[in-house]
């Protein structure tokens, strides 16, 4: 029940992809996508990954597939540095990047780093700016997990098929857009057979996110429920967008400060009536839930698109609305800023830097991001190869 502020769901091998539903597609098309998921097979994914529609690993198949990559890398001769915390950058105005310090103590001297430091390193964003590397704020989106029992979504999805032993737990994708708020509604990073999970990075913040084994079979189903969010709603500077997230995550906390979530039944939510959390079902959440009016956790922008999307998604699953638990808050969607870089995939004002991946604004899932960690490392190497005929290479 304590939270650990550096080591948690957030960070560690794997990033939080690790704790997921381990969904593998995308809607990249680039022809590094057969080798990515060949050397997840080879690194302990399932097989049936390479041949499916919608392939997904599940957070227990991913763990082995990430022990596999660390396997991998350090047979290559590559070093795992575990506990090692990145916490400041030397530049030089002429030279860009020279050295990174490790845990307040260490310095590394360095003129290549690709860093793909996740959505939530709050602490690399604040000593980036620090450092007058270029950030810039852009949109996510924020809201809540929904959950429901897994044969609800069955029974809505495949009819009369819903108990179909070649089918397997029915997934969705909802997506409302509200004239009257002009936002955008819609699930995210949806977990059949999944749970959701305690997701704080920060003391003081409460975050939840969603997750799902291999085979989906926990008999309940959920997913994001966000609204979308851009620069305009939040203060102005890089760094907004994660103040903006900080403010929410810890009115959620100060429900119960002791990382139980708040919560209520999406029925009672639409029809406004006193939070409860009559479901019909046992919620996966741990450590547990605690009645609470989301209207007063999260902005009123955020709480009336969700009404009305609810509204509309029940008329395409029945009993979404009506028999459904939402959990506060989910702010993670995507990272809150972006590190800007040129066409060589280096920072625009520090040479030597590679923002790479979700974190740094350039990726939004575990396939988008191997992509860019692929074709980013492929431009370091390229920086730094001797070419032919030649004895020197860049230093």
């Amino acid at each position: 029940g304590k939270l650990d502020p550096v080591s948690n769901v957030q960070f560690g091998a794997g990033g939080a992809g690790t704790f997921s539903d381990g969904k593998l597609t995308t809607r990249v098309n680039d022809p590094i996508m057969g080798h990515l998921l060949r050397t997840f097979v080879e690194a302990g994914a399932p097989e049936e990954i390479l041949t499916e529609q919608k392939p997904h690993v599940g957070t227990d198949k991913l763990r082995l597939m990430v022990t596999g990559l660390i396997s991998r890398i350090k047979k290559a001769g590559g070093e795992i540095r575990y506990e090692t915390q990145v916490t400041d950058f030397r530049v030089d105005p002429e030279r860009g990047l020279t050295a990174v310090e490790l845990n307040g103590r260490e310095w590394l001297d360095t003129n290549g780093v690709i860093l793909a430091c996740g959505h939530s390193a709050r602490d690399t964003y604040e000593t980036l700016l620090k450092r007058s590397v270029h950030l810039e704020a852009k949109a996510f989106a924020v809201g809540v997990r929904i959950e429901h029992e897994q044969a609800l979504i069955n029974q809505a999805q495949y009819g009369k098929f819903a108990n179909h032993p070649k089918l397997g737990a029915a997934d969705y994708a909802l997506i409302f857009h509200d004239k009257e708020t002009g936002r955008a509604v819609y699930s995210f990073c949806m977990c059949p057979g999944g749970q959701v999970v305690a997701s704080a990075s920060e003391q003081g913040g409460l975050v939840v996110n969603g997750m799902s084994p291999f085979k989906r079979d926990t008999g309940l189903a959920n997913s994001a429920l966000v609204v979308s969010v851009d620069p305009g709603d939040f203060p102005a500077g890089p760094l907004g967008g994660m103040e903006f997230q900080r403010k929410y995550e810890h009115l959620a906390w100060q429900v119960s400060r002791d990382y139980r979530a708040p919560a209520q039944s999406s029925r009672s939510f639409v029809e406004k009536t006193a939070p409860d959390l009559k479901v019909g079902f046992r919620p996966s959440y741990r450590p547990g839930l605690v009645p609470a009016d989301l209207r007063k956790i999260l902005p009123d922008f955020v709480t009336e698109s969700l009404e009305h999307g609810l509204v509309d998604f029940e008329r395409k699953l029945p009993g979404f609305s009506t028999r459904g638990l939402m959990i506060g808050v989910e702010t993670r969607t995507s990272a809150p800023v972006r590190i800007l870089r040129g066409e060589d995939g280096q920072s625009v004002n520090c040479r030597g830097l590679y923002p790479t991946g979700e974190g740094a604004g350039y990726a939004g899932g575990i396939m988008s991001a191997a992509m860019d960690g692929y074709h980013q490392a492929r431009r370091l190497m390229g920086r730094f190869a001797v070419p032919v005929g030649s004895q020197k290479a860049e230093g």
